[in-house]
């Protein structure tokens, strides 16, 4: 039983680790972004929601065709979230929750990382 919950101890540092990657990440593609657009359409640092994030990912690929930055942002959230799910797991939360969540994070991952951009 100890063992289970320095398991699971040990992923959830891992996911705070994984978190500040990920924001560390993320102000390095609105910098990345930043730098090539016009100063009125520049992104603020502050203030993200889905459809703030949908947008820069969006710029940041028209910008960075070729971009890592994209990549290593989906990594991380997989990873972070990944071990929130084996956390969840280890302590005890029920099967159905965890596969409930986990389908949920894979469309919420997919929704905004791997589905193709439709143009308008």
């Amino acid at each position: 039983m100890t063992l289970r919950y320095t398991a699971a101890l040990v992923l959830l540092l891992c996911v705070s680790v994984f978190g500040i990657a990920g924001t560390i990440n993320q102000f390095a593609i609105v910098d990345a972004v930043n730098a090539k657009l016009p100063l009125a359409d520049q992104f603020d640092a502050l203030g993200w929601w889905p459809g703030k994030t949908l947008r820069l990912h969006k710029q940041y690929r028209r910008l960075y065709p070729n971009g890592n930055l994209l990549r290593r942002q989906r990594i991380l959230t997989a990873a972070m979230l990944f071990c929130i799910l084996v956390t969840a797991s280890l302590v005890g939360f029920g099967a159905l929750f965890t596969v409930w969540f986990g389908v949920g994070v894979a469309f919420l991952l997919w929704f905004i990382y791997f589905r193709k951009s439709v143009s308008r």
